[in-house]
């Protein structure tokens, strides 16, 4: 049986976790470390896993962010599974972007309460094979 799953990788709670909470009936969040990706490479190697969508807020620990990404892109089945990277400032989306240039970079400018997070959620969706 195919199984798909949304990763949620943040350092903390925050907006996008709710929003993905509210959207998707099963969600794994968790923190971006080195146990983390072990734990998703394995799922993914058994066919636990079969889809994922992966969401990372790089808002904070960027540097152990990009560790973390350098793990997932070194991985045969994780570099291929859609990548949202949230939590960037304008200012940091040119350079997250060309680190990571198949990475669907989401940058909220203005107010997060008028963000259309549903539009970004639908693509999230359709990548996760509409589960």
């Amino acid at each position: 049986m195919s199984t798909a799953m949304m990763y949620y990788l943040a350092w903390h709670e925050d907006d996008w976790l709710d929003e993905i909470l509210d959207r998707f009936p099963e969600v794994n969040a968790v923190v971006p470390t080195a146990k983390t990706f072990s734990m998703l490479a394995e799922q993914r190697r058994a066919g636990e896993v079969t889809r994922a969508v992966l969401v990372l807020n790089a808002a904070q620990e960027q540097e152990r962010c990009h560790a973390f990404l350098q793990l997932c892109m070194a991985d045969e089945h994780l570099s291929r599974d859609p990548l949202y990277i949230v939590g960037l400032s304008p200012e940091e989306e040119k350079r997250w972007q060309d680190a990571y240039p198949h990475a669907k970079i989401i940058v909220i400018t203005g107010f997060a309460v008028e963000f259309d997070y549903d539009a970004v959620l639908d693509r999230m969706e359709i990548d996760l094979g509409g589960a």
